[in-house]
């Protein structure tokens, strides 16, 4: 074998082993917005690995071969659209951060926007809000969710405790319940907007339900303070 006969060879393997590579990963996207789909439109108690081949139009082996089972799928279709939304919050929660309160505030509406605008957040937040009527084979996940829920709730408490330490909100501030009252209230604005989008228009509605929300930390009744 010549010497440039060699290097054609490797240069095809090369972009065999490539093409695979992409193709595998086309694959493995579309297995995850099909099951996005299903999920949302069946409920993940009621969609199985089946269904969601099926729907694909793929073999139940090609499914096993990118995910071991539905848990590891939806986990998988969360930190793809969620985690890097989470990532974000890192900036608030660090003690280096200036402006921890300014950083939350960027953190949120972008959150609200992108649940909006982008229909695979609006997918996967319709999921998320009905994971307490899960049983059997779902509980997992729902335990999953709520240790991300638990996760986000000590971010916002850190966070509002660096804004406190850094003299953007009052001294005496509760904590805990500063991060209840920030957490239901954009919940239930999410809930109520995917439920009813024509009563609402969350990306409009945005800055005014975060300014109220950030003026009702910086100006708070007595019950926001905590007792002595």
């Amino acid at each position: 074998m010549y010497v440039s006969d060699f290097f054609y060879f490797y240069k095809v393997r090369a972009e065999m082993a490539r093409r695979t590579k992409e193709e595998a990963q086309q694959t493995r996207c579309h297995i995850m917005s099909t099951a996005l789909d299903l999920f949302c439109s069946h409920g993940l108690a009621k969609t199985s690995l089946t269904d969601i081949a099926r729907a694909a139009e793929l073999t139940r082996g090609a499914i096993y071969w990118h995910f071991k089972n539905k848990e590891e799928l939806f986990v998988s279709l969360w930190e793809e659209l969620c985690q890097p939304l989470s990532h974000q919050l890192d900036a608030c929660v660090s003690e280096l951060e200036p402006d921890p309160l300014g950083k939350l505030r960027t953190f949120l509406k972008e959150v609200l926007v992108k649940i909006c605008t982008n229909p695979a957040h609006q997918q996967m937040f319709t999921i998320m809000f009905n994971l307490e009527s899960l049983e059997g084979e779902a509980i997992s996940l729902r335990e999953h969710m709520r240790s991300q829920s638990s996760n986000f709730f000590r971010d916002l408490e850190t966070t509002l405790g660096n804004a406190v330490r850094l003299g953007q909100l009052p001294q005496g501030l509760d904590l805990q319940r500063a991060a209840t009252l920030l957490h239901c209230t954009l919940d239930g604005y999410i809930i109520n907007w995917l439920h009813f989008p024509e009563r609402i228009n969350l990306v409009q509605e945005a800055d005014f339900l975060l300014d109220t929300l950030f003026g009702l930390l910086a100006n708070p009744s007595p019950s926001l303070l905590r007792r002595p």
